[in-house]
């Protein structure tokens, strides 16, 4: 590329994410193959790893939308998904929201980085709701579709322990 082209979209989607510029990702978002939505900086770090390290939280919701965007990347410095960055942001109110974001969209809960940290291990001591989010939702992971009781589930009113 040469120095008069400017940056690439890719290069954009990250100053978009660590600015919260909506009409940034708007545009970029509007021509399709022009980007890498899991596209990586030097240091390993995504747009959605930004988004959730700087409190970026219309950014956050804009690349979620995206297909194929890759919620677990783990960047190369600390191992850090963009769930380990948002339990950090600073703002308990702001990071609370992202890391919802973050666990409804699919992020792994249980992921450790090179410290072997998962990101309910970074929460801030004095955020007890995030934490509790965080542990729900680990939990959910683990539990599995064969260990729901098939009697939850609404039948024409026979007995679930039915006779053979």
């Amino acid at each position: 590329m040469s120095d008069d082209e400017g940056a690439s979209n890719n290069e954009l989607l990250i100053v978009a994410a660590k600015q919260d510029s909506e009409d940034i990702l708007e545009d970029i978002f509007s021509q399709p193959e022009t980007y890498d939505i899991n596209h990586v900086d030097s240091v390993g770090n995504t747009a959605l790893h930004y988004a959730a390290q700087f409190g970026s939280l219309t950014a956050a919701e804009l690349l979620l939308k995206q297909p194929n965007i890759k919620l677990d990347i783990a960047n190369k410095l600390e191992g850090d998904t963009p769930l380990h960055k948002a339990v950090q942001y600073e703002d308990a109110n702001v990071s609370l929201e992202i890391v919802k974001l973050l666990i409804e969209a699919g992020a792994d809960t249980t992921k450790r980085n090179k410290n072997r940290q998962k990101p309910e291990d970074l929460v801030k001591p004095d955020s007890q709701q995030l934490k509790t989010l965080l542990q729900k939702a680990s939990m959910a992971l683990q539990v599995d579709a064969r260990d729901i009781a098939a009697e939850d589930s609404d039948d024409d009113g026979e007995s679930a322990s039915g006779s053979d």
